[in-house]
């Protein structure tokens, strides 16, 4: 199976898709699903994902370490 993510503008409701000449299908299946939270970018039509944090984050602080093991590798299970 050959999967390709394509973004692209709608012109008055109508969808345009461009298919590399690679592409031998001869039956697709098309799921539409809106995009409201992507910027295009002009040069070579790829999407910028701009994704906002939950709002019940909002007031959280980050304190410490948040990189290394809670606890020390010594006392891993898993590892032994």
């Amino acid at each position: 199976m050959e999967a390709i993510r394509q973004i692209t503008q709608l012109e008055n409701n109508i969808l345009t898709l461009r298919l590399p000449a690679s592409f031998k299908a001869k039956r697709v299946e098309v799921i539409v699903m809106s995009v409201e939270d992507t910027v295009m970018s002009s040069e070579d039509g790829t999407a910028e994902v701009r994704r906002k944090p939950s709002p019940k984050l909002k007031g959280t602080r980050i304190i410490g370490d948040i990189m290394s093991p809670a606890v020390p590798e010594e006392d891993w299970d898993v590892l032994k």
